[in-house]
């Protein structure tokens, strides 16, 4: 199997990007978490694909007020890279607690991340959440 070469300094930039992303998620910094999308970038979570920055804040802005989340990613992998744009695949694990109720294993989903160099920076064009592993209801 042959692996792309990989610049370090975009990888260590595709990674915190990721984390970054998921960190604002968890912590409902739903600006901060967009606006690492390109203005039209896609983000596919649960089945249901979101265009556009709007569209993506939208969805965010739904989620229920008393369930609090964290998303662990781990593994990434660079699938393809150019100086204009990578290919990241990684799992996600993610922990939900609803309000008063136990901290539980919620999923373990296969995550693909399309990245655009836009301006110097590297922004999410695409990403999509497969559920590969459902725990709880």
């Amino acid at each position: 199997m042959n692996f792309p070469a990989v610049p370090p300094e975009d990888f260590v930039q595709w990674t915190q990007r990721l984390y970054a992303m998921l960190d604002h998620l968890d912590a409902r910094r739903y600006d901060a978490m967009t606006a690492l999308f390109t203005p039209q970038g896609r983000w596919i979570r649960q089945g249901q694909a979101f265009e556009g920055r709007a569209a993506i804040l939208q969805a965010l802005q739904a989620r229920p007020a008393n369930m609090r989340v964290r998303h662990l990613l781990n593994n990434p992998l660079v699938h393809e890279c150019s100086a204009q744009h990578a290919v990241v695949a990684a799992h996600m694990t993610a922990y939900r607690q609803l309000e008063g109720g136990p901290c539980e294993l919620f999923s373990i989903n296969a995550v693909s991340t399309r990245f655009e160099r836009v301006n110097g920076q590297w922004l999410i064009a695409e990403q999509s959440m497969v559920r590969e592993y459902a725990f709880c209801a």
